[in-house]
């Protein structure tokens, strides 16, 4: 029996304050396999990049931000789609 699961990809805490923190890049398009600890999207933070990496193993098949959106610290930007 094949049983799927979707795995949040979060905003982690960044440790900022006050600073806006955006969505800079999409590095893997919608429909593509990651791995666990792919980087998968890149938030700017002032002049700070950071990147976020997939949670686990499976397809990135929802995105809920766009570039330049502003994102907070626990916030889902996207779903991975875990295939067991």
């Amino acid at each position: 029996m094949l049983r799927e699961d979707l795995q949040p990809l979060i905003l982690p805490e960044l440790g900022l304050t006050d600073i806006l923190v955006r969505t800079s890049l999409w590095l893997v398009p919608r429909g593509s396999f990651v791995r666990e600890g792919d980087r998968v999207l890149e938030v700017l933070a002032g002049e700070v990049t950071f990147d976020v990496v997939s949670p686990a193993s499976g397809v990135l098949c929802d995105l809920h931000t766009e570039e330049d959106d502003i994102v907070n610290e626990g916030q889902v930007l996207g779903h991975i789609r875990v295939g067991a």
